[in-house]
Protein backbone atom coordinates (compact mmCIF):
# COMPACT_ATOMS: atom_id res chain seq x y z
CA UNK A 1 0.00 0.00 0.00
CA UNK A 2 0.94 3.78 -0.88
CA UNK A 3 -0.05 7.04 1.04
CA UNK A 4 -0.92 8.52 -2.33
CA UNK A 5 -4.43 8.91 -3.16
CA UNK A 6 -6.58 7.43 -6.39
CA UNK A 7 -8.89 9.93 -7.85
CA UNK A 8 -12.68 8.26 -9.17
CA UNK A 9 -11.73 9.84 -12.48
CA UNK A 10 -10.07 6.59 -13.34
CA UNK A 11 -13.59 4.38 -12.25
CA UNK A 12 -15.80 6.81 -14.35
CA UNK A 13 -17.84 4.60 -17.16
CA UNK A 14 -15.11 1.96 -16.38
CA UNK A 15 -17.03 -0.03 -13.50
CA UNK A 16 -20.44 -0.15 -12.66
CA UNK A 17 -20.38 0.59 -9.50
CA UNK A 18 -17.74 3.12 -6.43
CA UNK A 19 -17.35 -0.39 -4.76
CA UNK A 20 -15.82 -2.29 -7.91
CA UNK A 21 -13.68 0.38 -8.67
CA UNK A 22 -12.37 0.63 -4.61
CA UNK A 23 -11.59 -2.82 -5.16
CA UNK A 24 -9.83 -2.74 -7.77
CA UNK A 25 -7.60 0.35 -6.79
CA UNK A 26 -7.08 -1.55 -3.81
CA UNK A 27 -6.11 -4.48 -5.74
CA UNK A 28 -3.34 -1.98 -7.51
CA UNK A 29 -1.81 -0.82 -4.47
CA UNK A 30 -3.91 2.32 -3.20
CA UNK A 31 -5.81 2.60 0.10
CA UNK A 32 -6.60 6.10 -0.42
CA UNK A 33 -9.06 7.89 -2.74
CA UNK A 34 -10.08 11.64 -4.09
CA UNK A 35 -13.67 12.04 -5.04
CA UNK A 36 -13.80 13.36 -8.19
CA UNK A 37 -15.76 16.03 -10.05
CA UNK A 38 -18.42 13.61 -11.92
CA UNK A 39 -19.43 11.53 -8.30
CA UNK A 40 -23.35 12.32 -7.57
CA UNK A 41 -24.82 11.32 -4.11
CA UNK A 42 -26.82 8.09 -5.92
CA UNK A 43 -23.18 6.86 -6.60
CA UNK A 44 -21.90 6.99 -3.48
CA UNK A 45 -25.35 5.18 -1.55
CA UNK A 46 -23.63 2.75 0.55
CA UNK A 47 -20.09 3.71 0.45
CA UNK A 48 -18.43 3.31 3.72
CA UNK A 49 -14.82 1.82 4.75
CA UNK A 50 -12.88 3.94 2.48
CA UNK A 51 -10.42 6.64 3.33
CA UNK A 52 -11.10 10.00 1.60
CA UNK A 53 -8.45 12.22 1.19
CA UNK A 54 -9.74 15.29 -0.96
CA UNK A 55 -12.93 15.96 -2.38
CA UNK A 56 -12.72 17.29 -5.72
CA UNK A 57 -15.77 20.14 -6.06
CA UNK A 58 -18.65 20.21 -7.10
CA UNK A 59 -18.58 16.71 -6.00
CA UNK A 60 -21.30 15.50 -5.12
CA UNK A 61 -22.52 16.39 -8.70
CA UNK A 62 -26.14 16.39 -8.08
CA UNK A 63 -25.79 19.78 -10.29
CA UNK A 64 -23.18 18.57 -12.84
CA UNK A 65 -20.11 20.14 -13.99
CA UNK A 66 -21.38 20.76 -17.23
CA UNK A 67 -24.50 22.25 -15.63
CA UNK A 68 -22.63 24.70 -13.91
CA UNK A 69 -20.75 25.73 -16.75
CA UNK A 70 -23.37 26.42 -19.18
CA UNK A 71 -24.93 28.34 -16.53
CA UNK A 72 -22.10 29.95 -15.62
CA UNK A 73 -22.93 29.35 -12.14
CA UNK A 74 -19.10 30.13 -11.28
CA UNK A 75 -17.14 31.39 -8.60
CA UNK A 76 -15.85 33.62 -11.22
CA UNK A 77 -18.99 35.46 -12.56
CA UNK A 78 -20.20 38.62 -12.68
CA UNK A 79 -23.56 38.33 -12.05
CA UNK A 80 -23.83 37.70 -7.73
CA UNK A 81 -27.15 35.14 -8.12
CA UNK A 82 -24.68 33.36 -10.81
CA UNK A 83 -21.37 33.15 -8.26
CA UNK A 84 -23.65 32.79 -5.31
CA UNK A 85 -24.90 29.32 -6.85
CA UNK A 86 -20.83 28.65 -7.77
CA UNK A 87 -19.89 29.48 -4.35
CA UNK A 88 -22.97 26.96 -2.89
CA UNK A 89 -22.01 24.19 -5.43
CA UNK A 90 -18.61 24.25 -4.08
CA UNK A 91 -19.64 24.54 0.17
CA UNK A 92 -21.64 21.13 -0.77
CA UNK A 93 -18.46 19.72 -1.31
CA UNK A 94 -17.34 21.01 1.91
CA UNK A 95 -19.64 19.29 3.82
CA UNK A 96 -19.28 16.39 2.32
CA UNK A 97 -15.45 16.90 2.85
CA UNK A 98 -16.52 17.18 6.79
CA UNK A 99 -18.99 14.11 6.29
CA UNK A 100 -16.35 11.51 5.05
CA UNK A 101 -13.14 13.40 6.80
CA UNK A 102 -11.54 14.41 4.19
CA UNK A 103 -9.41 17.22 4.79
CA UNK A 104 -9.17 19.48 1.71
CA UNK A 105 -11.63 20.04 -1.18
CA UNK A 106 -10.20 21.14 -4.69
CA UNK A 107 -10.93 24.14 -6.15
CA UNK A 108 -11.60 25.03 -9.39
CA UNK A 109 -11.27 29.02 -9.76
CA UNK A 110 -13.70 29.53 -12.70
CA UNK A 111 -12.73 31.16 -15.82
CA UNK A 112 -12.08 34.49 -17.61
CA UNK A 113 -15.26 35.66 -19.56
CA UNK A 114 -13.95 35.44 -22.91
CA UNK A 115 -14.69 33.39 -26.36
CA UNK A 116 -13.31 29.95 -25.79
CA UNK A 117 -13.95 29.11 -29.17
CA UNK A 118 -9.75 30.80 -29.89
CA UNK A 119 -8.71 28.04 -27.24
CA UNK A 120 -10.31 25.39 -29.34
CA UNK A 121 -8.55 26.65 -32.45
CA UNK A 122 -5.43 26.90 -30.89
CA UNK A 123 -5.55 23.61 -29.85
CA UNK A 124 -6.30 22.48 -33.01
CA UNK A 125 -3.41 23.67 -34.79
CA UNK A 126 -1.25 22.44 -32.07
CA UNK A 127 -2.29 19.08 -32.82
CA UNK A 128 -1.96 19.33 -37.08
CA UNK A 129 2.23 20.67 -35.69
CA UNK A 130 1.43 24.14 -36.49
CA UNK A 131 2.43 25.56 -33.33
CA UNK A 132 5.40 27.59 -34.35
CA UNK A 133 3.44 28.68 -37.59
CA UNK A 134 2.54 32.69 -37.81
CA UNK A 135 -1.17 31.83 -37.83
CA UNK A 136 -0.98 29.70 -34.46
CA UNK A 137 1.00 32.72 -33.06
CA UNK A 138 -1.40 35.40 -34.64
CA UNK A 139 -4.25 33.25 -32.74
CA UNK A 140 -2.47 33.14 -29.42
CA UNK A 141 -1.69 36.98 -28.90
CA UNK A 142 -4.99 37.40 -29.69
CA UNK A 143 -6.51 35.33 -26.86
CA UNK A 144 -3.93 36.63 -24.46
CA UNK A 145 -4.93 40.07 -25.34
CA UNK A 146 -8.80 39.67 -24.81
CA UNK A 147 -8.17 37.46 -21.32
CA UNK A 148 -6.16 40.87 -20.47
CA UNK A 149 -8.63 42.96 -21.16
CA UNK A 150 -11.23 41.04 -18.98
CA UNK A 151 -9.75 38.96 -16.68
CA UNK A 152 -9.98 42.14 -13.46
CA UNK A 153 -13.38 41.23 -13.78
CA UNK A 154 -13.67 38.13 -12.99
CA UNK A 155 -10.85 37.93 -10.73
CA UNK A 156 -12.69 40.06 -8.85
CA UNK A 157 -15.28 37.80 -8.72
CA UNK A 158 -13.26 34.99 -7.38
CA UNK A 159 -11.72 36.95 -4.67
CA UNK A 160 -14.86 37.86 -3.27
CA UNK A 161 -16.23 34.05 -3.97
CA UNK A 162 -12.92 32.67 -2.12
CA UNK A 163 -12.97 34.89 1.02
CA UNK A 164 -16.58 33.08 1.62
CA UNK A 165 -15.80 30.03 1.06
CA UNK A 166 -12.32 30.29 2.94
CA UNK A 167 -14.41 31.65 5.98
CA UNK A 168 -17.05 28.43 5.15
CA UNK A 169 -14.33 25.91 5.24
CA UNK A 170 -12.31 27.54 7.99
CA UNK A 171 -15.16 26.83 9.79
CA UNK A 172 -15.22 23.56 9.36
CA UNK A 173 -11.89 22.52 9.68
CA UNK A 174 -11.55 22.10 5.67
CA UNK A 175 -8.51 23.59 3.60
CA UNK A 176 -8.97 24.58 0.29
CA UNK A 177 -7.15 24.13 -2.84
CA UNK A 178 -6.77 26.05 -5.89
CA UNK A 179 -5.89 24.38 -8.59
CA UNK A 180 -4.21 25.37 -11.65
CA UNK A 181 -6.26 25.30 -14.68
CA UNK A 182 -6.09 23.19 -18.49
CA UNK A 183 -7.06 26.11 -20.26
CA UNK A 184 -5.33 29.71 -20.92
CA UNK A 185 -9.08 31.21 -20.54
CA UNK A 186 -9.44 29.73 -17.03
CA UNK A 187 -8.69 31.24 -13.36
CA UNK A 188 -5.58 31.24 -12.07
CA UNK A 189 -2.83 32.56 -14.01
CA UNK A 190 0.12 32.67 -11.79
CA UNK A 191 0.10 36.02 -10.88
CA UNK A 192 -3.75 35.28 -9.84
CA UNK A 193 -2.86 32.79 -7.86
CA UNK A 194 -0.38 35.03 -6.05
CA UNK A 195 -3.13 37.30 -5.41
CA UNK A 196 -5.24 35.01 -4.10
CA UNK A 197 -3.02 32.87 -1.88
CA UNK A 198 -2.29 35.69 -0.59
CA UNK A 199 -5.94 36.71 1.04
CA UNK A 200 -4.81 36.37 4.42
CA UNK A 201 -6.12 32.29 4.63
CA UNK A 202 -4.04 29.59 6.24
CA UNK A 203 -6.30 27.05 5.07
CA UNK A 204 -5.92 28.19 2.06
CA UNK A 205 -3.05 26.62 -0.68
CA UNK A 206 -1.69 25.82 -3.63
CA UNK A 207 -3.56 22.44 -5.85
CA UNK A 208 -0.57 21.48 -8.62
CA UNK A 209 -1.85 20.04 -11.36
CA UNK A 210 1.07 18.58 -13.08
CA UNK A 211 -0.45 17.71 -16.15
CA UNK A 212 -2.26 20.95 -16.45
CA UNK A 213 1.01 22.98 -16.21
CA UNK A 214 3.16 21.42 -18.80
CA UNK A 215 0.00 21.80 -21.15
CA UNK A 216 0.03 25.26 -20.71
CA UNK A 217 3.80 25.38 -21.44
CA UNK A 218 3.78 23.56 -24.38
CA UNK A 219 0.88 25.90 -25.97
CA UNK A 220 3.45 29.18 -25.08
CA UNK A 221 1.64 30.24 -22.32
CA UNK A 222 3.82 29.92 -18.63
CA UNK A 223 6.57 27.75 -17.94
CA UNK A 224 6.01 25.05 -16.34
CA UNK A 225 8.52 25.56 -13.83
CA UNK A 226 7.19 29.31 -12.77
CA UNK A 227 4.60 27.65 -10.76
CA UNK A 228 6.80 25.66 -9.37
CA UNK A 229 9.33 28.23 -8.67
CA UNK A 230 6.96 30.72 -7.11
CA UNK A 231 4.30 28.66 -5.31
CA UNK A 232 5.96 25.58 -3.91
CA UNK A 233 5.66 26.59 -0.49
CA UNK A 234 2.37 26.52 -0.67
CA UNK A 235 1.05 23.48 -2.32
CA UNK A 236 -0.73 21.37 -0.30
CA UNK A 237 -1.40 18.69 -3.18
CA UNK A 238 -1.13 17.61 -6.55
CA UNK A 239 -3.10 15.90 -9.52
CA UNK A 240 -0.39 13.34 -10.82
CA UNK A 241 -0.57 12.35 -14.21
CA UNK A 242 1.48 12.66 -17.86
CA UNK A 243 0.67 14.72 -20.97
CA UNK A 244 1.16 13.59 -24.41
CA UNK A 245 1.75 16.35 -26.64
CA UNK A 246 -0.97 18.44 -25.08
CA UNK A 247 -3.51 14.95 -23.96
CA UNK A 248 -3.06 14.84 -20.00
CA UNK A 249 -4.65 12.79 -17.75
CA UNK A 250 -1.88 9.89 -19.00
CA UNK A 251 -0.16 7.46 -16.61
CA UNK A 252 3.28 8.61 -15.55
CA UNK A 253 6.39 7.71 -17.46
CA UNK A 254 4.20 7.09 -21.26
CA UNK A 255 4.53 10.62 -21.46
CA UNK A 256 7.33 13.64 -21.48
CA UNK A 257 6.44 14.78 -17.97
CA UNK A 258 10.00 15.59 -16.32
CA UNK A 259 9.31 14.03 -13.26
CA UNK A 260 12.87 15.23 -11.78
CA UNK A 261 11.84 18.63 -11.89
CA UNK A 262 8.56 17.82 -9.73
CA UNK A 263 9.88 15.73 -6.77
CA UNK A 264 12.99 18.40 -6.54
CA UNK A 265 9.51 20.61 -5.67
CA UNK A 266 7.07 18.73 -3.93
CA UNK A 267 6.78 18.87 -0.57
CA UNK A 268 6.63 15.86 1.24
CA UNK A 269 3.52 16.60 3.25
CA UNK A 270 1.18 17.67 0.28
CA UNK A 271 -1.44 15.42 -0.35
CA UNK A 272 -1.03 13.15 -3.83
CA UNK A 273 -3.55 11.96 -6.18
CA UNK A 274 -3.11 10.15 -9.45
CA UNK A 275 -5.82 11.71 -11.15
CA UNK A 276 -6.02 9.30 -14.71
CA UNK A 277 -8.51 8.87 -17.33
CA UNK A 278 -10.29 5.65 -17.45
CA UNK A 279 -8.56 4.71 -21.00
CA UNK A 280 -5.41 4.14 -18.64
CA UNK A 281 -5.36 0.21 -18.23
CA UNK A 282 -5.17 -1.30 -14.80
CA UNK A 283 -1.09 -2.36 -16.36
CA UNK A 284 -0.84 0.98 -17.07
CA UNK A 285 -2.21 2.45 -13.72
CA UNK A 286 0.49 0.04 -12.35
CA UNK A 287 3.24 0.99 -14.25
CA UNK A 288 2.54 4.73 -13.35
CA UNK A 289 2.09 4.09 -9.78
CA UNK A 290 6.14 2.21 -10.20
CA UNK A 291 7.15 5.11 -12.01
CA UNK A 292 6.23 8.01 -9.37
CA UNK A 293 7.74 5.62 -6.55
CA UNK A 294 11.13 5.19 -8.97
CA UNK A 295 11.21 9.24 -9.21
CA UNK A 296 10.44 9.94 -5.95
CA UNK A 297 7.48 11.30 -6.34
CA UNK A 298 5.64 9.50 -4.10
Amino acid sequence: MTDVALSTMWGIQRFNTLDEFFKQARALGFNRFELNHAIDSKMMAGMNGYKIASVHEPCPADVSVNELKNRNWLVSATDQVKRRKGVEAIQRSIDLAVKLGASTVIVHPGKVDIDTALDTKLRDLYHAGKVETPQYQKLKLEHMEARVAQARFNLSAVRQSIIELAEYADERGIKLGLENRYHYFEIPSPDELDTLLNLGFKNVGFWYDVGHAETLERMGYYAHEEWLRRFSTRIIGTHLHDVIGIDDHQSPGSGQIDWAMVAHYLPADALRTCEFQNFNSAEQVAAGLRWLKEKECI
